[in-house]
């Protein structure tokens, strides 16, 4: 493993310590590197995807489905209110 000099914002440290529980920096600096890197990957092999799926949906559906029962659109207004 090699060792490098940087510079961390010590805010950020501290919000990645209380997020996750890990102590050390080099734990955390680590894991947001391999959750980079693997989101990146993952991001790359939707778009090779690109021109090989046809996708059709209603839009209302997906919002619908992304964020279920907590949110509804009113069509009168269009205005978007909280529910729980």
């Amino acid at each position: 493993m090699a060792r490098t000099v940087v510079d961390l914002r010590d805010d950020l440290i501290e919000r990645a310590r209380r997020l996750t529980g890990m102590r050390r920096k080099v734990e955390i600096v680590n894991a947001a590197l391999q959750v980079f890197v693997d989101q990146n990957e993952a991001y790359r092999r939707v778009l090779a995807l690109k021109g090989r799926i046809r996708f059709r949906a209603d839009s209302s559906a997906l919002l619908r489905e992304r964020h279920g029962a907590r949110r509804r659109l009113h069509a009168r207004d269009g205005a978007c209110s909280a529910t729980t």
